[in-house]
């Protein structure tokens, strides 16, 4: 008895890597209006505002260790901006979470069916949604 589980402990590190247990998640962002966007999320630790181009795309990796929230700010003109959560356990990614911005506002690609969802923006400065 106690050789198997010696043996099951050996094992256990080769059944289960680590990007099993926490998997590494790509979330792209896609800019398909006919003008520059801004766009910062808190991906990484030192935060910083990238401009995307028309059709430009960019994407970031967030590692799903105990349920990560990662949010976004995205400002699309002087009068339609706002924030929202650019990543969260809860929409289901599986390892691609996408996002398409368009004139009308920022979509969640969804993983199933590739249905878009349109998504909220968030104004911090007298609250409300956009």
């Amino acid at each position: 008895m106690v050789v198997l589980i010696a043996t099951l402990f050996l094992l256990l590190p080769s059944l289960a890597t680590s990007t099993d247990l926490f998997p590494i998640v790509n979330v792209t962002f896609e800019n398909e209006m006919q003008h520059a966007v801004d766009l910062m999320c808190n991906f990484e630790p030192e935060q910083r505002i990238t401009t995307l181009m028309p059709g430009e795309l960019v994407w970031w990796t967030v590692e799903d260790i105990l349920f990560p929230a990662v949010w976004c700010y995205l400002q699309v003109t002087d009068d339609f901006f706002g924030m929202f959560w650019g990543y969260l356990v809860t929409k289901n990614c599986g390892t691609l979470c996408r996002w398409r911005i368009k004139e009308d506002g920022v979509y969640y690609v969804q993983s199933k069916d590739g249905a878009l969802q349109y998504q909220w923006l968030y104004q911090i400065p007298g609250g409300g949604f956009v």
